[in-house]
């Protein structure tokens, strides 16, 4: 059977739709597989808008530009299910609840993926939310697969990041207990001790995740999928399209506005990258083939569990600073209008370091720039974005200066055993043993420019004119410094003469 075949006619739930890898994912399947029935997606209300208005906005966002010229039916096919992951029962109506009654497939793509967030909340939104959407799918007579998206940093005390669970002494149903039971603040206080001392409350959480999932794979049929540091598009729907800053892309981002002069992480450590695109196919795969298994075994045999970590492994033989010098020459041949100043970027380990330049550099740049901005009457945004800058740096931890090496065996084994069962090349447009990394630089840039900062992919004459500037008064600066530095020095050598 082919993939788009298996997801004919299905119902199909998704959390997380309106994140980047959901929108991805949606885009995908509608596009690909025509023949779905109907996909819900649990949206919840924002911002004075109600669900169906958020879903109407939604549907006019650049992602599915594509589908809206090419399939624009297929777009009503999204029903949204009110709701929100952090809430008991996800907070959805028992009416929404009775809708999905034949829902075949779940994926489970909700989380708050933000580095800074507090531990109470991520714990209400990637570990509760993870149980109480497991709940609803026992209740779910044809389901055949339940895909959770997880994460590969999993772990940040060992080199070696197998496809495996890792359990924490930690027990889940405790972690919510203590979640819904406590403030933020008091949480907050014990984060650290009761963490284990894990760098951020992202990875602790989608760890406990992992165990809920795990400990329910014996009654669902269950997928979990650990994709690495997801880069923009490769070839779909766009090359080079993202649509948030959050971790590593943002850093990369600051360093090209010139925000970031200088980087806490190890510049030798290789930065692992996987497109948007390729995640996506992989996915679609696993849910075609958790799926196929499902229906495929005898009802007296037992489930299994797969955990695939995506990851491109020894493929990616760049290094963080290799990655960023490659992001620079780029910036330097295509500038970005907005830049604040020209990348230089620096890398250090030794915080002392990094916190000199913080005082000395960043933060007085940032508060020249905005106030500059406040007197053209702009809003300004430099030291908001400085410190987001600082509490992801310092949030990343032991992931920004040790090597981790991901095994990725379930992710190549998933790939050769469903490409025979994709037609025409839908899915795996993308050589995934032949990846141009060259090409994801290109895209991540131009992508940055078009779908971030709304500004046109090639640097019109005017942007280049202020680039050249910035790199003149940079180059200015740096000789005006290392002469007061040299005359500072010889004085002192001299005061001991």
């Amino acid at each position: 059977m082919y993939i788009d075949e298996f997801y004919s006619k299905r119902e199909l739930f998704i959390t997380g739709g309106t994140g980047f890898l959901g929108k991805s994912l949606i885009e995908k399947l509608l596009r690909d597989c025509p023949g779905i029935k109907t996909m819900y997606m649990l949206i919840r209300p924002k911002r004075g808008k109600t669900a169906m208005e958020r879903l109407v906005d939604y549907k006019n966002d650049p992602v599915f530009a594509r589908l809206r010229r090419d399939q624009p039916s297929v777009l009503d096919k999204i029903v949204p299910i009110v709701g929100e992951c952090s809430e008991i029962g996800l907070g959805i109506s028992q009416e929404d609840l009775n809708r999905l009654k034949n829902v075949s497939i779940i994926f489970h793509e909700a989380a708050f993926v933000k580095f800074d967030n507090d531990l109470r909340s991520s714990i209400l939104m990637n570990t509760r939310g993870t149980y109480e959407l497991v709940k609803i799918a026992q209740t779910l007579k044809h389901l055949i697969a339940f895909i959770h998206c997880s994460t590969a940093y999993i772990y940040p005390f060992g080199h070696e990041i197998e496809e495996k669970i890792y359990k924490l002494p930690t027990d889940w149903r405790t972690a919510i207990k203590l979640a819904e039971t406590y403030d933020v603040e008091t949480l907050e206080i014990l984060r650290l001790k009761y963490t284990g001392f894990f760098p951020n409350p992202y990875s602790f959480t989608k760890n406990l995740a992992e165990q809920i999932i795990a400990d329910h794979s014996d009654v669902l049929p269950m997928t979990i999928l650990r994709p690495v540091v997801v880069a923009p598009a490769y070839m779909e729907p766009e090359p080079g399209y993202f649509d948030n800053l959050n971790g590593p892309m943002g850093i990369l981002a600051a360093v090209s506005l010139g925000v970031s002069q200088m980087a806490y992480v190890n510049p030798d450590l290789n930065l692992s990258l996987i497109p948007v695109d390729l995640v996506t196919s992989l996915t679609i795969g696993s849910g075609f083939r958790c799926g196929m298994e499902t229906l495929s075994k005898p009802k007296s045999s037992p489930l299994k569990l797969r955990i695939q970590t995506f990851a491109p492994g020894k493929m990616y033989d760049f290094t963080i600073q290799q990655s960023t010098k490659k992001i620079v020459e780029l910036v330097k041949k295509n500038p970005i209008q907005n830049a604040v100043w020209a990348p230089s970027p620096r890398m250090t380990t030794n915080m002392y370091w990094y916190l000199i330049w913080l005082f000395l550099v960043h933060i007085p740049m940032a508060i020249i720039y905005d106030l500059i901005f406040v007197l053209a009457k702009r809003k300004p945004i430099l030291l908001k974005t400085t410190r987001r800058i600082i509490y992801t740096v310092r949030t990343l931890g032991k992931f920004s200066k040790k090597y981790f090496e991901f095994h990725n065996e379930g992710m190549w084994d998933l790939y050769y055993a469903t490409m025979e069962n994709d037609r025409d090349h839908r899915f795996y447009h993308v050589d995934a043993m032949n990846m141009d990394f060259h090409h994801i630089f290109d895209g991540t840039l131009k992508g940055l420019k078009k779908f971030i900062l709304k500004e046109p992919e090639e640097a019109t004459p005017a942007t280049r004119r202020r680039f050249q500037m910035l790199l003149m008064a940079d180059q200015i600066i740096k000789i005006i410094l290392f002469v007061v530095c040299v005359k500072w020095a010889w004085k002192w050598v001299h005061s001991f003469v």
